[in-house]
């Protein structure tokens, strides 16, 4: 995603450097802080990594202070670690687990047949990073003694902005806290909200869906900042033909302010805007007066770019996420959101408007969407077969051999089965829109397959929402789906749910027996189980072959061992609050305890 936005818009990439400067101060700076505690802990490393919490912990801080100190935000540090997810999320992190526990066993095979035993030492399970685990319950006490003595020792922290720390204990993901924060500040959470104008915003992290979130807030100044690709790869690279000797990679606390990037959303609306802006009324009119722009074809209505901004938020999700696979034939690696964003832009005057409204979808206008990119889906599949030398793929009943294969319908044309798959699939794009727009508006709902419908099969879209309390003859044209709202799971539920049988110590006693064999929730927790490359490259973007968790039957079984937990085990499965620091409160506080 970052590699086709910086390809296709390249003025929205620029060095730390440039992009914060005195001239330009940053108010808020938000740390999702998973991206800092998986690298400051195992580095993504594919070695024996040993268990050194202490030296993890003071790593972890070390490298958030130093973040704080180059990007100098003036108003508020938020400090999010991931807490229990929503279900849908859920369900790839158990995917995630049990293939690096597989890949672990594999890797620690290879060492024993190379060294012919294992270094000393306790190896780390990255899974530790969960929550629930003993782990994160102890970073959670270390990271708030932490922050109350940086504000009370350093003069920097001391001066500096309020702090906040959402930890493992607040239920969320770390991103999506944030986001929380800023919807809740902005409608009136924080009196002092842009009172002096639009704030300026940064947000660290790696992961792409970062991108997304940003642009949905609609804040003129949202930027991202992450280390650059060449910096952080740059002990894994060889040279030509893999010869060569390694560049040594730099440490992550030598890190300066050449080695990050920021990605500047405000230039890639801009981008947005010139772009589709020439397609309105004055746009186009302007447009038709120049030489060879003739065709331009005007819209009935004036671009407002923050709507084609959600709907390419939306286009987005088609080519899957962490709640969602992809589409078949749609796949980012594969050119899908060029092929998306060029439909869209040739379809727009016949829309009459707008693909989505918040978390409603236009199901009139999405159907003429979907119907053009099906037309892609036979000869994408064609191609995989002649790439996969899989002539399975090029049947007559494509359709059939890719429902029965990967979905096991059986018979794999059965057109009620396939209906239920396209209405699943419709909710979802919805339980994602809420989940980017509004927040999460259901916990407990999942998509419950492990591949999407073929495009082909999403016809009368419209016929999903007759029982929906919007509904599709909304005056607007706009419907959506409803949720149940419910409860995130406890910590220690979502601990055992995610958690593959080789990391059962993270557990405690009474929990990690029901991995056993003589559990009745042993048919959740496969040894061995199936890989599905899927026409993928890359062992993490393989479809995980194991059973869903069935949540009544698992909350049953938990809940008749629950009175084994010992009082330190039942601290980690406790909910919280966010912890709020203000140096100026803290700085009152220690002139009164003197005095």
């Amino acid at each position: 995603m970052f590699r086709w936005l910086t390809d296709q818009y390249p003025s929205i990439n620029r060095r730390l450097s440039e992009g914060l400067s005195p001239s330009a101060p940053v108010d808020n700076f938000y740390l999702d802080m998973n991206g800092i505690i998986h690298p400051c802990t195992h580095g993504n490393s594919d070695e024996f990594v040993e268990l050194r919490e202490a030296e993890m912990f003071r790593k972890i801080f070390l490298y958030t202070d130093r973040l704080y100190k180059l990007v100098r935000p003036s108003k508020l540090l938020y400090l999010a670690v991931d807490g229990v997810a929503p279900r849908a999320k859920m369900n790839q992190q158990r995917s995630r687990r049990f293939r690096s526990s597989k890949e672990a066993e594999e890797l620690m095979s290879a060492i024993v047949a190379r060294e012919g035993r294992l270094p000393a030492g306790e190896k780390f399970d990255s899974n530790c990073i969960t929550p629930g685990t003993d782990f994160m319950l102890k970073l959670a006490l270390a990271m708030d003694r932490w922050v109350e003595f940086k504000i009370k020792t350093d003069p920097f922290w001391k001066e500096g902005a309020r702090v906040v720390v959402s930890g493992p204990n607040v239920p969320g993901e770390g991103e999506h806290k944030v986001m929380d924060y800023i919807r809740w500040a902005r409608e009136g959470g924080d009196p002092d909200w842009g009172k002096d104008g639009p704030l300026r915003h940064v947000l660290y992290g790696l992961d792409a869906d970062l991108i997304m979130l940003g642009l949905v807030t609609h804040e003129p100044n949202f930027n991202l900042l992450r280390e650059k690709m060449s910096v952080v790869m740059a002990g894994k690279r060889k040279g030509r033909g893999g010869r060569g000797q390694q560049r040594k990679p730099k440490d992550m606390l030598d890190y300066q302010r050449e080695d990050f990037e920021l990605l500047e959303l405000s230039t890639l609306r801009e981008m947005f805007d010139l772009q589709f802006r020439k397609f309105g009324k004055k746009g186009s009119e302007a447009l038709h007066n120049k030489k060879g722009l003739e065709g331009v074809q005007k819209l009935p209505f004036e671009v407002d770019t923050a709507r084609v901004i959600d709907d390419f938020v939306f286009m987005c999700m088609l080519v899957g996420n962490d709640f969602i696979p992809h589409s078949p034939h749609l796949a980012i690696d594969t050119g899908a959101l060029s092929l998306m964003l060029g439909v869209y832009t040739d379809m727009l005057p016949v829309f009459g408007g707008y693909l989505t409204d918040k978390e409603k979808i236009h199901p009139e206008r999405f159907q003429k969407f979907v119907d053009v990119l099906a037309s892609y889906e036979q000869s994408f599949f064609q191609n995989r077969g002649r790439e996969e030398k899989e002539d399975n793929w090029s049947r007559p009943d494509y359709d059939d051999y890719y429902y029965g294969e990967k979905l096991k319908l059986d018979p794999p044309n059965d057109p009620a089965a396939r209906r239920a798959i396209v209405r699943d699939y419709m909710e979802a794009l919805h339980w994602c829109l809420n989940y980017y727009h509004n927040g999460c508006k259901s916990w407990g709902w999942f998509f419950p397959h492990l591949y999407a419908p073929l495009m082909t099969d999403m016809t009368d879209l419209k016929s999903f929402y007759k029982d929906t309390k919007t509904g599709a003859d909304a005056p607007d044209g706009f419907a959506a789906f409803d949720f149940d709202q419910g409860k995130p799971f406890p910590s220690l539920v979502q601990l055992l749910s995610v958690l593959p049988p080789q990391s059962s110590k993270l557990l405690p006693d009474s929990y990690a027996a029901l991995m056993g064999e003589e559990s009745p929730l042993v048919e959740f927790y496969p040894r061995v189980f199936e890989t599905d490359a899927n026409g993928k490259r890359q062992s993490w973007e393989s479809v995980v072959k194991i059973p869903f968790i069935e949540s009544d039957k698992l909350m049953e079984t938990v809940s008749a061992v629950d009175h084994d937990l010992t009082p330190a085990e039942r601290r980690r499965n406790m909910g919280g609050e966010p912890s709020f620091y203000d140096p100026k409160v803290v700085a009152a506080q220690e002139v009164a305890k003197v005095e």
